[in-house]
């Protein structure tokens, strides 16, 4: 087999794995989530969020935009990482952190329903480009499983993928404006974005102890190199 064509077919097969990866994710994701919002929607006691004055912050329709890049980090993160071993890891860390989160949501159930009336109460009167935004996030996403943060959580399990590659700022700096999103959008009160950091280092270091740490310079080439050793065939 050429140089070429082994090439080829090594980036196939990393393809192939994230997709794999990917879709395990949003599979487990969906399986965790709605399920359990739902529940939380029938649930007759919510447990109270301590007030910051940063839960004061005037709502500001605009970071909707950078809220809903959440997505994007999660998926984009997965892509760039250099390693099948880098990407299984980052998988590890996402299920050890959601099981974590889905406990949280099921045992100390909270909920915004304080927030989201705030805001749809001002919704019908923003302009269209932010209207069917915040309609789209409120129908999608019922004001429940909010302590600790899911979103901060897959952003900060991202970042420390990320934290010793070429990327890291971009992840670093991703995620610090996410987690700033989620208060003017109203969508999470203030502690739940340090719940939702300590849940997101807490899986990343279990998924360390039995996938390696994550990645540093010297080990993001020797990884690389592992992944492409010669096809024989």
């Amino acid at each position: 087999m050429s140089e070429q064509q082994t090439t080829g077919s090594l980036l196939l097969i990393d393809w192939r794995d994230k997709l794999t990866i990917g879709l395990i994710n949003l599979a487990v994701w969906l399986a965790g989530y709605f399920p359990l919002n739902a529940l939380q929607s029938r649930a007759e006691h919510y447990y109270d969020i301590p007030l910051t004055p940063l839960d004061a912050l005037p709502l500001l329709p605009w970071t909707i935009l950078i809220y809903g890049t959440s997505v994007y980090n999660n998926a984009l993160g997965l892509f760039l990482l250099p390693s099948k071993r880098a990407a299984w890891r980052y998988l590890g860390a996402l299920l050890c952190a959601y099981t974590i989160n889905f406990a949280f949501f099921f045992l100390l159930p909270t909920t915004i329903i304080s927030l989201r009336e705030e805001v749809a109460a001002v919704v019908p009167e923003m302009s269209s480009m932010w209207r069917w935004q915040f309609e789209l996030t409120h129908n999608a996403d019922g004001p429940y499983n909010c302590f600790p943060s899911l979103h901060i959580t897959n952003c900060v399990v991202v970042a420390l993928a990320h934290w010793r590659s070429r990327w890291r700022y971009w992840m670093l700096g991703w995620a610090v404006l996410i987690a700033f999103s989620t208060l003017p959008t109203k969508q999470h009160f203030f502690y739940d974005i340090p719940g939702g950091i300590f849940v997101g280092v807490i899986g990343t270091l279990i998924a360390g102890r039995i996938w390696g740490a994550p990645l540093g310079p010297t080990a993001e080439a020797d990884e690389s190199s592992d992944d492409q050793r010669p096809v024989v065939g």
